[in-house]
């Protein structure tokens, strides 16, 4: 899209492309400051645990909340809030049912290195296992190039001539599968087969369901799991849901069907894959993926050991390892700060691949992602969050890479699914807007101030500044070479009648020989009281197409660096377009 501007002589708007906006701002996808480095000092975090900490006990002690209802006499749950920038949790929570006293087995008291099953946020741990191994270099190519049993299976049951009864496999991607957009069936046999383990067998002539002939059930049906030989003979004869490429739509068998991708690319069983790729590198002590870590007995959490120990076989790829709060938070960690992969492609992973109907949802590999609006200020934040269940188990990992925190919630017991909704709402709604605080609060003590030239022969000079209201670095004074760019509305070279100019940081640093870190920032620049045009096709909100849109010489008019020092204090800005540092006065 292209917008027409005037051209002036160095005005606020001949130098940056203004955006037709009306009230409120409309800043960047991204954070709008650096990630506060000291939360824990922080008083708006303080006040939020103090907050949280209370809402909490109230929830347990009344069995209810302004979410819904909590169990809390069979249900026990952890809870780990953490930042990269400090080794200690922010935040912790761990709470045990009075029933856990009676359990045979396992542990009395839930804390840090309890073990629970982690259910289907062991799909982000395939995730996560095959980008270490090899990257997202294959998500764009055929799944058949990699699984003979599928090449075959797209040969033999012809799917261009029968697209209803038989998946093509030919069209369906290595990213389509880790972000459930293939097409598939959710489950097979395993899990969501009646007569599973999980779902018993019941009479057909009473349960109003027709009898089956041998053909017509599953090949590996009963107590088991399948084996890699008989899940593909059964379940290349199952229907799709969809095309490939259609909609998300959640399945199971799309991970074991990547686990078995990557065994065929490395040539190495998929649990040697996890353990030299995830478990050892990151020192894991409480995490399993096809058997019980050997200190279960005395502390894992065991409602029912049939369930807690049940080897889900090659289907643990999609739902059936075990963890614990010290280990999820561990992962979280690194990939917040991309211990194991590199940076580039952490930014990749952790981006949506598809939508749902939920509009504040979307799908990633395989991320569920939430969207918040700050109270506050409006911007919007998104969560990169992965949820699980397994038989008496539920799990959630939320990661924010706005600010680098990250939430670890597990439980065990009885509704353990509603518990963890209502405990993630809880940590959203009283705590994540205090990290948004804070992250206000240290730019205004590091990076606002007054910046001019050391040059007596030039006059230039730019202040920064925060609102508790409004996103962004502010510019409240502007001035080039005696040229104040922040021009009155009356004056002749004015175009803009409210301007209003942010600063947001792009992600782009670098490390000084000295010590100092430079960052790099965007401007952006909106007139706040120009018309605006609303709708579905409205202008609103358009600041995201306007960046680097105008240049002097080569260079950007709203690129800005900002030097801060060890201590994260600003040194110098630099508006790039004007040639010039400008100095902390």
């Amino acid at each position: 899209m292209f917008f027409k501007t005037s051209t002036v002589a160095l005005s606020l708007g001949a130098l940056f492309p203004t955006v037709i906006q009306a009230r409120p701002n409309c800043p960047l996808l991204g954070p709008d400051f650096p990630a506060a480095k000291n939360l824990s000092s922080s008083l708006s975090i303080k006040n939020a645990i103090t907050n949280l900490t209370q809402t909490l006990d109230q929830t347990i002690k009344s069995g209810n909340s302004r979410y819904g209802p909590f169990e809390t006499l069979n249900t026990s749950f952890a809870l780990e809030i953490f930042s990269t920038s400090e080794s200690q949790p922010l935040f912790t929570k761990y709470y045990t049912a009075p029933s856990v006293a009676s359990h045979k087995a396992g542990t009395k008291g839930v804390d840090t290195n309890t073990i629970f099953r982690i259910g289907s946020l062991t799909k982000l741990l395939t995730a996560y296992t095959w980008l270490i191994h090899d990257t997202d270099i294959k998500f764009t190519s055929p799944i058949t190039k990699f699984l003979p049993e599928l090449a075959a299976a797209a040969e033999k049951y012809n799917a261009t001539e029968h697209p209803i009864d038989y998946v093509s496999w030919e069209d369906i991607t290595i990213g389509e599968l880790f972000s459930h957009t293939a097409g598939l069936g959710r489950d097979y046999e395993g899990v969501g087969a009646i007569g599973s383990p999980f779902f018993s067998r019941p009479n057909a002539n009473t349960a109003g369901l027709p009898p089956l002939d041998a053909n017509q059930t599953g090949t590996c049906i009963g107590a088991t799991f399948c084996t890699r030989a008989l899940f593909f003979q059964g379940f290349t004869k199952r229907h799709p849901v969809y095309a490939p490429g259609q909609a998300a739509i959640y399945s199971n068998v799309a991970y074991l069907i990547l686990a078995y991708a990557l065994e065929d690319i490395t040539g190495k069983p998929f649990t040697e894959l996890v353990q030299t790729g995830l478990y050892t590198p990151l020192g894991l002590k409480s995490s399993s993926w096809r058997q019980p870590p050997g200190v279960s007995n005395t502390t894992g959490i065991i409602p029912d050991p049939m369930y807690f120990s049940i080897d889900a076989g090659d289907e643990t790829a999609a739902g059936g390892s075990w963890s614990s709060p010290k280990d999820i938070t561990t992962i979280g960690r690194s990939i917040l700060t991309s211990s194991l992969l590199r940076p580039s492609l952490t930014r990749r992973w952790m981006k949506p691949m598809s939508l749902v109907s939920d509009p504040s949802t979307a799908v990633g590999a395989p991320w569920e992602i939430k969207r918040i609006t700050l109270p506050k200020t409006g911007r919007i934040v998104d969560l990169y969050a992965k949820t699980g269940d397994f038989a008496g188990f539920s799990s959630i990992l939320i990661l924010v890479p706005d600010w680098n925190i990250g939430i670890t919630l597990v439980a065990a017991g009885t509704k353990t699914t509603f518990n963890l909704a209502v405990l993630g709402s809880m940590v959203s709604d009283l705590f994540l807007p205090a990290v948004e605080d804070a992250a206000r609060e240290e730019a205004n003590e590091n990076l606002t101030g007054t910046f001019s030239s050391t040059s007596k022969n030039l006059n230039s000079t730019l202040t920064l500044t925060t609102s508790p209201t409004l996103p962004g670095l502010i510019l409240t004074t502007y001035i080039s070479n005696s040229t104040n760019f922040l021009v009155s509305p009356t004056s002749a070279t004015s175009i803009i009648s409210s301007p209003s100019m942010r600063l947001y940081p792009t992600g782009l640093k670098q490390i000084k020989a000295d010590g100092c870190t430079v960052l790099g920032f965007r401007v952006v620049d909106e007139d706040l009281e120009a018309p605006t045009v609303t709708g579905a096709f409205g202008v609103e909100c358009s600041a995201w197409m306007m960046v680097d849109g105008l240049y002097w010489g080569t260079v950007g008019t709203d690129e800005f660096l900002v030097t801060v020092d060890k201590e994260g204090r600003t040194v110098s800005v630099e508006p790039r377009a004007l040639r010039v540092v400008l100095e902390r006065v």
